[in-house]
Parts: C-alpha cells; structure tokens; sequence
C-alpha cells in the first residue's frame, strides 16, 4: 500500500511540474510578441543629435551608418550599410557655432544610445584622439566633431564643426 501512496505521490509531482512548465512557456511567448512589437517599430536610420553649445541648438549631420529594422512589406529584418564622402565635404564649409574654450556642449539624441564617444578631426581629414565628449582646452580654429553612437539597431557617425576662440 505504501507503494502506490508514493506512486501516486510521484504522479502528481509530475503533473504538477508539468503545469508549471507550461505557465513558464506561456509567459516568455508573451515577452517575445512585445519584444517582435518594439523591433517593427524601428526607424530605418540612426535616431536625431541635436548639439547644444551655450544655450543654442543645432543639427549634427548624419554621415555613414549600419543600421538593422523592420521592414514591414517584407514582413522581415533587413540591414543597411552607408558610406559617406570625405568629413571635410560632409560638413562643407560652414563655419559652425562660435565658442570660446569654457562653452557648455551637450548631445540630444532623440533616442539614447547605449554608448558613444567622440572624435576630432583636424582641418586636414587626420583623426585625432577620441575622448567621451568634446574637449575645447588648447583647442583654436575650425573643429569637426565626430560622434559615434551605438544603439542595439547599430551605430551612426555624426558630424558638427565649432570654431573655437
């Protein structure tokens, strides 16, 4: 008798188990359709920089990009790779904000980015030291700035120039 008390014991142990299993499933296929709504919803580039240098606002020009995103007539992910011409034909010759060394710089994304950081670029097209925001000690003349973001779509170069008195 004893043996068919554990069995049965045994039994509905594993039903049980069965049951609970099936709560657990259940649960992460909610979690995947919500994740699958974020990921149609995706633009097909790198989200906005808005540059604020002492109080005033400015675009940073988009340059190259890898980006991932849904695209919805496919019904799939696709992924788009871009080149940009050289840094000095990208921002032109504007001459950008003026500023002096002790200028306030922010960056608005219009998506927060899991991280960045940020080149200089000399009047020559030669990279200079990256740092984690823009550094206007012993900085003078024209700047191009460089702001690489990194996003769980991809990453997007972004170029400002300042002049720097």
């Amino acid at each position: 008798m004893n043996s068919k008390l554990i069995m049965i014991i045994i039994f509905i142990i594993f039903v049980l188990a069965g049951c609970f299993q099936e709560n657990e499933t259940t649960n992460n296929e909610g979690n995947m359709s919500s994740s699958v709504d974020n990921v149609k919803h995706t633009k097909q580039k790198p989200p906005q920089l808005i540059i604020e240098v002492n109080e005033k606002e400015f675009s940073a020009t988009l340059g190259s990009y890898s980006w991932s995103y849904f695209d919805q007539e496919e019904n799939s992910m696709l992924g788009i790779e871009t080149e940009t011409i050289g840094v000095s034909e990208l921002i032109g010759d504007r001459k950008g904000v003026t500023v002096n060394s002790g200028a306030s710089i922010k960056y608005k994304f219009e998506e927060e980015p899991i991280s960045y950081r940020v080149n200089s670029w000399d009047s020559t097209e030669n990279l200079k030291e990256p740092f984690k925001d823009v550094v206007l000690d012993g900085q003078n003349g024209r700047i191009i700035y460089e702001v690489v973001a990194t996003w769980e779509q991809g990453t997007g170069h972004y170029f400002f120039s300042l002049t720097i008195e």
